[in-house]
Parts: structure tokens; sequence; C-alpha cells
């Protein structure tokens, strides 16, 4: 509970701090991760403070300078976040500065020490406090906390007192003086300052009462500790009246009192509901704060990155009750997790892809919605508006018809509705992973959900063995060389026990035709081969299972896609302008009926999708075709070379290079496939949002995407390619073409690097 109440009120701390660092390059600059932005925070407090040093009349400037450096040291440690700090500066002094400051501008006014200014003092005197106890000096962090009441009273400082009192009490419990705490704190409620005050109704006396619960807690009265932290929450609630400025207060209330019902085993079906309520309501207020201050979940944001830690607990108490209730929760915090809002990181990308290959010459009205929503992002702080609100509803509607639902989804999250999302996984199975750190460890857990067609769900935490943490090791960063990393030996059987759950392998073992299977993967598990899972007697998951891929399982819209129907579009582009290597098109080409040109020209053809039909060249370039709006293009297929990442992730077309940032602005054919390296990988990682090409050709229309997720071989690609062309000329959907294709490859006994680099999405 202390590490978790550090956590956020730290986050809270430099929020505010950082302010000023997003003004100063709001409009030059994304920060595309926490270290980055803290860093620069860092190096501006240390400027100004060293500059105003110089200056007289300036230790004011001087005490918030240290104070905001303070504060993003102390959370960067908490997160473990790497923080670059100017080469003259020891982050663990801030505070020891500011309080050397406060005490040589002190003065004595009836036989006491007062500070000049009552307000930084008690502020930063607190704060220093909690760094101390936070880095372990506990007897320090006491004795600066140990202040008799007559400081606080009627000097303007009197809020101040309970977060005092919630020091104290931390440097107690953590101190192993648990017994010291109850007394203390009793005859402040009962005969010192909070009697005194009874009846200015001081909001943050509920953190007394909190300390107090905890203290209750330590002593192992779990009764007593959920009485103490009801009357906590309920009088947050009275007098805060339910603002939002105490809504992290009121969260950290809720997740102690689930907390507290789980240690205590929440065994009867009350305790388990009443766990759920809370940890609901946890939830909510977590989805309130991203609403109302535009903190998205995966952000550079001092509280996204603490929202991310608070997600993990929510996730591992969910994963720790009984019921569907629990499960449907902790779906709801897995989807609530990698929702994005990525216009951030749109526009962070725009300037490099615009640069190298000229995207965004064309939409402009996306750019310009797009801008608009990085806007309404950058605001910090603040209640939500009736205007702001409406502007945001307009703006989403827009991004819909301009684009599709699934980017305006992305770029404007709203809560997931669960109903909804069952209801689209239909007569599926559905398998959610997502990777989320906690409060306590800060190391990644793994969370799964599986979905049956009869609309049953059921949520777990993984137990990781020796299987899956090897491969989540080899794979970091998300742009490594897969091939590598297979070559260097996978046990596929460990990997398939781990992650596929017992009742959906049985129903794998026991199926007469194979399931229809969805996926939706997070953080390393976005690279999982997942068609050569072992489930058990040398079978891969293929075998029994038609298997598709989705980012995230909001973004399925309804019932399973129809089988590939034509016109089709066809680019196999042999070499690129650019000089790279031969790619060797003549299996694909053949299965099409192209003849061989002279020189390597890579002309585009349309052709009906039917064995014996003669295509036909087209002028002009791919996007030209895919931007015809007399033209209703229902497959695609293209061969050529790939690269990049984000936003840069390019199919390598003669004259005409597509990026994922152009792609974003093209109506893409409901089937597309593409044999070009590493255009199908789709990361869903902490720090990124799955935004690349399968991922802009979803939100263009497409509705299924095969593609490689790494580099693959010609003959292997070029054979697996034309094999999924052959089927899909009789109507076979693109997932299930893919599939048969890999079996020919797995009955064959031919090396794995052969066949599980292609992966089908699905939308």
């Amino acid at each position: 509970m202390l590490d978790r109440d550090d956590l956020m009120m730290l986050a809270r701390d430099a929020e505010a701090a950082v302010d000023i660092v997003r003004e100063g390059v709001r409009n030059e600059h994304v920060f595309r991760h926490e270290g980055e932005l803290f860093s620069e925070a860092l190096q501006m407090y240390s400027d100004t403070g060293r500059n105003a040093a110089q200056e007289p009349n300036s230790r004011s400037i001087v005490v918030d300078s240290l104070d905001g450096a303070g504060v993003i040291a102390q959370l960067c440690d908490l997160l473990k976040v790497d923080l670059t700090a100017p080469a003259d500066v020891d982050v663990t002094t801030f505070y020891t500065q500011a309080l050397a400051i406060l005490d040589a501008a002190s003065e004595t006014l009836a036989g006491a020490e007062i500070d000049q200014d009552l307000y930084r003092g008690r502020t930063i005197r607190y704060r220093a406090a909690r760094d101390l106890r936070i880095r372990g000096s506990y007897e320090a962090a006491i004795a600066l906390n140990d202040l008799p009441d007559n400081e606080f009273v009627g000097n303007g400082a009197d809020i101040f007192r309970a977060h005092f009192h919630y020091e104290l009490a931390a440097g107690y419990l953590l101190s192993e003086q648990v017994a010291k705490v109850r007394p203390m704190l009793e005859d402040a409620l009962q005969n010192g300052f909070w009697k005194a005050v009874a009846t200015s109704q001081f909001v943050s006396r509920h953190r007394v009462d909190y300390a107090l619960a905890l203290a209750r807690w330590a002593a192992g009265d779990h009764d007593e500790a959920a009485d103490l932290l009801a009357k906590a929450q309920r009088y947050l609630h009275r007098t805060g009246r339910n603002s939002a400025r105490y809504d992290l207060e009121d969260l950290l209330l809720s997740m102690a009192q689930a907390d507290l019902l789980i240690e205590a085993g929440a065994a009867s079906l009350s305790a388990v509901n009443r766990a759920i309520d809370h940890l609901d309501h946890a939830l909510h207020i977590i989805e309130g704060i991203r609403s109302r201050w535009r903190v998205i979940a995966r952000s550079a944001s001092p509280l996204s990155a603490a929202i991310r830690r608070v997600y993990g607990d929510i996730a591992r108490a969910a994963a720790e009750l009984s019921g569907r209730q629990a499960a449907e929760l902790g779906l709801r915090v897995a989807l609530s997790a990698k929702q994005s809002g990525f216009a951030g990181r749109l526009r962070a990308d725009r300037f490099a892809v615009e640069g190298q290959w000229r995207t965004w010459r064309e939409g402009r009205r996306l750019r310009s919605l797009l801008e608009r929503v990085v806007k309404a992002e950058s605001e910090q702080l603040g209640g939500p508006t009736a205007d702001r609100e409406k502007d945001l509803h307009d703006l989403r509607l827009r991004i819909e018809q301009a684009v599709s639902p699934l980017l305006a989804d992305a770029v404007i999250p709203a809560p997931a509705n669960i109903a909804r999302v069952i209801d689209s996984v239909g007569d599926r199975y559905a398998l959610d992973y997502v990777g989320l750190p906690d409060t306590v460890t800060g190391e990644t857990s793994w969370f799964r959900t599986l979905i049956e067609p009869t609309g049953a769900i059921s949520f777990c935490q993984l137990t990781v063995g020796e299987a899956l943490s090897a491969f989540v090791a080899a794979i970091r960063p998300p742009t490594v060389d897969l091939v590598k990393v297979l070559a260097s030996g996978v046990d596929w059987q460990a990997l398939g026990d781990e992650l596929i759950p017992r009742r959906l392998r049985d129903v794998l073992t026991l199926s007469e035709d194979p399931i229809t299977l969805v996926i939706s993967a997070h953080s390393a598990l976005s690279l999982m081969p997942w068609a050569a899972l072992g489930i058990g007697g040398h079978t891969r998951l293929v075998e029994r299972a038609v298997i598709t891929q989705t980012p995230v399982l909001t973004c399925l819209s309804g019932p399973v896609t129809g089988g590939a129907s034509g016109p089709a579009l066809i680019h196999l582009v042999p070499t690129s302008r650019a000089g790279g290597d031969e790619l060797d098109i003549g299996l694909e080409s053949a299965v099409w009926g192209i003849a061989s040109r002279n020189g390597g020209d890579a002309l585009l053809s349309e052709c009906a999708l039917k064995q014996g039909a003669r295509p036909v060249d087209l002028p002009g370039t791919l996007a030209a075709a895919l931007s015809d709006e007399t033209r209703q293009w229902r497959y695609a297929h293209i061969a050529s070379h790939g690269q990049g990442s984000g936003l840069g992730q390019t199919l390598l077309l003669p004259g005409a290079p597509i990026s994922a940032g152009r792609a974003l602005t093209l109506r893409w054919p409901q089937s597309l496939l593409i044999a070009s390296c590493h255009v199908g990988r789709l990361v869903n990682i902490e720090h990124a949002e799955p935004l690349n090409f399968v991922m802009a050709v979803l939100a263009g229309g497409g509705e299924q995407v095969v593609a490689c997720i790494d580099g693959v071989g010609d003959f292997s690609a070029g054979e697996t390619a034309a094999d999924i062309v052959r089927r899909s000329m009789g109507g076979a959907r693109l997932d299930i073409a893919l599939r048969e294709a890999q079996l020919e490859w797995v009955r064959g006994r031919w090396p794995d690097s052969s066949w599980i680099l292609f992966a089908a999405y699905t939308r």
C-alpha cells in the first residue's frame, strides 16, 4: 500500500513539475518515452536553479527548482527509468539543498523557528521527509516529520498536518515500530490537532484514517482496518464532494480495500463481489483520469507511467478472484492498458516519414484531424468542459468518416464494452495476452483471457516458465532479428504448455474440425509465431486451428470475414529501383499467369480472382489505383522488398514506395496478401503503440491481411504466397488459405523458418 501511495503521489507532483517542459516544446517535439521527458525536465530545473542562484532575492526560485528536480528524480528511481542528469548534479541531494536554504532563512517567533514562506516550508519539508523515507532513511524521515501542532494551527499550513501525520506513520511502519502509530494518531484525533480543527473539515484529514488503517492492517486486525479504510473514503467523498482533484486518493483507498479483502481470503461470494466493486471503481477512476487529463496509457507522462503499474495491480487482483465478473474485469484492464491514443506518435513520426517518402503530400484532411487530436491530448489538468467533450466527439465522428471506426477508436480511445467484444468474437475462440508491471517490483507479469464461442470467459495470471522467459528475453528489443532467435532453438511444446490454457488444449485435441482462433498479443508476445506452438503429441497449433491475430480485441468489428473475391490488384516487384537485391517472383508470377518481363520491370496488373483469368496491365502506381474511387478492389497481392518500423515501415515499390504513414491515407481491399520482409511485424509494446503497416491497412478498410513478421527467403515466401493465391482463387478466406499452405510445409517436415514467419491479421 505504501509503495503504491508513493508512486501515485509522486506521479501527481511530477505531472505538475513537467508541465513547464511540455509548454516549452509542445509544438516542436513529442517525447517518445518517460526517460526523455524526465531528463529534459531535470535539465530545465537544474539550469533554472543554477541561474537563479546568481541573482539576489531569488531564494524561492532556487527552492522551487530543487523541489521540481527532486520529485522527478525520486519518481524515476521508483519507476527504474533511466534519467540523464547534468554532469555536475547529484540527484540524491536536491532536498538536502532545499532544506539548507529553508533553514538559513527561517525566523524565530515566540521561541520557535518558523519558515519565512509557510506554504513552501511545509511542502518542501513534507516532500523531503518522503524522499528520505523512500530512500530508506527512516529515522531521519521520522525526525523531520515529528513536528508540534502549533507549527500548523492558524498559519495557513493547516492542510499539511495530515500529510505529516501520514509520513510519520509510514516511517514507523517501515522501521518496524508499528505499535507507535495507533497511540500517536488517536491522540491527534481525540485530543490534539484534529479535534481542535474538527469544524474546518479539511479534506486531507482522510489521510490520517488511511494511515491508521494501514497500521491496524500491519498489526493483523483486518476488520478494523477495513472499517477505517471505508471511513476514510466516506470522509474523502463527503468533504471533497467527489471532486476530480482527489481522484488519486480515491483510487488508492479503493485498491487498498480490494487488496485487504483478497488478503483476508475473500472466500464468500459477498467478499468477492465487494472486492470486484472496489477494483471496478479504481478502473473507472483511471479511465476518468485518462479522459479528463488526456493521459493516455502509454504516453510519455508521469501519470501514465504510474497508471501502468496500477493496471498491473488491478489485473493481479482480478486474477486472484473467482467468477465471471472478475474475469470480465481482468479483460477490461487488459483492453484499457492496450489503448493508446496514438495521435502523438503520428505527429512525431510524420516528419521523418515525410522527409524520406513525402507520404503526407496527400491525405491532408486526415493530417489536419490528427493535429487537432494531438492538440486535445496536449491539454493537461483541468476538468472536462462541454465544448471540449463536444470537440472530441466531433473529431471521432469525422475520423470514422474520413478513414474508419478502427482508427477513430485508436486515436481517441473510449472505455471498452466487454459485451460488444464478446459478441464480436462470435463463434471463434479468442485469446488475449497483456504484460503489465506492478507497483512493488516493477517487473512484468503476464495475464491471459480466454473467450469461448459460448460467451464463457476466464482470466488468469500466467506462470512464466523457462521457455517463455527465454523467448521474452531473446526478442528484446522489438527490432530483433527473429530468424536468428528461432535458429538458436525454441521449445515449442513448452511454450504451448505455458501459453495455451488447458481448457483450450482439450478442445483442440477433441474437436473433429479445426477451431477458429483469434489472438491479441502484447509486448514480447507480439512476435510469437503462434502457428508453431506445440499442443501435445508433436502436434502444432496450426494443425488444429485456423489462427488470426488482431492488434486489440476491440478492433474486431463483427463476424468472421467472408471468402476471398475479386477484382484483384497485383504488384510483383523483382527488384527495387534503389538497387536492392533481386527478388525471385517466379512462383507468384506463374500462379497469376504473368509472363516474365525484360529488365525486371514490375508493372501493376488487375485480374479476376479465379483460375484461368488473364491479368491486364494497369497504368500508374499502386497508391493511385487504391485511391481510385471508381474502382472497388476486393483483393490485392504485393511482393516486394520491405523495411522499417512504425510509420516508416515501407513497401519498396518502384517510383512510389508506400510507408505505413502513406497507407493510412489509402483505401484498402478486403483481403491483402503481402509477401515482403518485415512489413507484417505488428508489435504492441509498452512504450509504443501498434502503429505500422498492418494497422494502417486494417484502419483503411482491410479486413484480413497476411504478411511476414521477419525476413523470409525467396523460395519459401514465393511458394507460400503462390499457394495462398491458388486457394484464394477457389474462394478460400486468407487465414484458411495461409493455414493450408503452412500445413504443406509441416507435412513435408521442412524447417520451421520455412513457414512460421507468415501471419494473418484481422479486424
